[in-house]
């Protein structure tokens, strides 16, 4: 199914719920199976003749919905948000290939189990948060909020504050790792590289600025009901 679907095995069991905001919904078989209720449960059992016989019926549809998603895409919004996450779906093509190989192993040190745990835990997490973080959200620090967008900003803060406790359950499992495995080195640093870039970009850009408009629209809020 995943090899078919390309979806990301068990990443549900990270999920918030928030899937407009979550940048692996397609790739999400709880999200499909919500979704597709008159399908199959088991999309592996589709008949291929079935598809094939089909295919120009749902061709244009399909054509639109291609459309649809580029000009999303397409969107200033889309573009920076996707240009800030960067880094965090980097991370995600590095340890994708690494954490397979390792889960069908059968010789995994005892003294490994606790860095593997720390790595699934956390990396497929920091991209579907992260995303949420800084999706349709304005970092301009002159930004303008109303009531209901100052819990959104709230809600941006706690996120970002949880994404530093990701990056560094992340680093410490990645810390465990190379002794046992040495032959993953180069994707271990680079991983360890990006998880920093990401923490200072939080702590310098991303964090500071959430801060300020937070600021800025209590203190509005305090002066108007004075």
């Amino acid at each position: 199914m995943s090899e078919r679907y390309d979806f990301i095995s068990g990443i549900y069991n990270y999920c918030d719920y928030v899937c407009e905001k979550c940048a692996f919904t397609q790739r999400c078989y709880l999200y499909w199976s919500e979704n597709h209720p008159e399908e199959d449960a088991n999309p592996l059992e589709t008949d291929i003749e079935d598809l094939v016989d089909n295919y120009e019926e749902f061709e244009d549809d399909f054509e639109e919905d291609e459309d649809f998603f580029a000009d999303f895409r397409d969107t200033d919004s889309e573009r920076r948000t996707q240009e800030i996450i960067a880094p965090s779906v980097r991370i995600v093509e590095l340890l994708d290939p690494v954490m397979e190989e390792l889960a069908v192993r059968t010789d995994i040190p005892a003294g490994a189990q606790q860095g593997i745990s720390l790595v699934l835990e956390n990396y497929l997490l920091i991209t579907v948060k992260y995303y949420r973080a800084v999706h349709q959200t304005d970092f301009n620090e002159n930004a303008e909020i109303d009531h209901i967008g100052m819990y959104s900003y709230m809600d941006t803060e706690m996120t970002l504050l949880a994404l530093k406790a990701f990056n560094w359950n992340l680093r410490n499992g990645l810390n465990i790792l190379p002794k046992y495995f040495p032959e993953y080195l180069d994707q271990f640093t680079a991983t360890m590289e990006l998880s920093r870039l990401i923490e200072e970009r939080i702590d310098t850009e991303l964090l500071p600025a959430t801060r300020s408009i937070l600021s800025k629209h209590s203190q509005s809020q305090r002066d108007s009901g004075a």
